[in-house]
């Protein structure tokens, strides 16, 4: 019984901890975004995001897309795992309002996304950083305002030419915490540790929602047990004092 109750007690806690990195939305996003025409959609772009993602092929670049208003902010962040196959990457913000393309790399991708400006951020600084237990290896980014409605798009590539492995792109400002993102947690857990390069056979990483019913399954199995064993004590421990 006392067992039972530890491991209600141990899922609530695991939970809890994944709080700090699981209000910055953390997903994993699997392979496939390498262009404007099939980047990743940033349905929430107001939403703080860490994004676990790969650059699997040297040269490659993976593709983000959103929609923002004028005036809003515009926070575009990099880090790296502090762990097998973390690597440095630079990126390109495009959209309209954006100051022109200051080299030819970003004029065209401008060209390539149809858009007017560019905002171009190399990989700088190198910080390690922790945040609910994993570690992080911060590059800077982009922080300004929207200039004005429309569709914006993140290029990202890495910093050193020829380099493949991971990094985590963060975007977005608001923060919240919701049942997804503890299933988010557990997949960016699982990319940190994978190794790199990918061992042949190894699972793809999902995209948050195989973690997020695993994790919320044990969750509320584990605040019913718990309950339930806590008020069949108390029943006992009561019906056992003198009348």
């Amino acid at each position: 019984m006392n067992v039972l109750i530890g491991i209600a007690a141990a899922s609530l806690l695991l939970a809890v901890a994944a709080v700090p990195v699981a209000a910055h939305a953390p997903m994993v996003v699997v392979p496939g975004n390498e262009s404007p025409a099939t980047a990743f959609v940033l349905e929430d772009p107001t939403l703080s995001r860490a994004i676990g993602a790969t650059l699997d092929a040297p040269g490659e670049m993976d593709w983000y897309r959103m929609d923002l208003r004028a005036g809003e902010a515009l926070v575009v962040e990099v880090t790296a795992p502090d762990a097998a196959g973390g690597i440095p990457t630079s990126f390109v913000v495009l959209g309209p309002g954006l100051p022109a393309p200051s080299s030819d790399e970003a004029a065209a991708l401008a060209t390539a996304a149809g858009a007017e400006g560019a905002l171009t951020h190399k990989a700088d600084g190198g910080e390690r950083e922790v945040h609910g237990g994993l570690g992080f290896i911060a590059w800077g980014g982009v922080r300004t305002t929207v200039p004005a409605d429309g569709t914006y798009w993140v290029a990202v590539r890495a910093a050193e030419d020829g380099a493949t492995g991971k990094y985590v792109l963060a975007p977005g400002v608001r923060e919240e915490f919701g049942p997804e993102a503890v299933g988010g947690m557990a997949d960016l857990v699982a990319f940190f540790n994978a190794p790199w390069p990918p061992e042949p056979g190894s699972p793809t990483p999902t995209d948050g929602a195989d973690g997020t019913l695993g994790v919320v399954v044990l969750v509320v199995v584990s605040v019913v047990v718990g309950g339930v064993l806590a008020a069949g004590i108390r029943r006992r421990q009561s019906s056992r004092q003198p009348a």
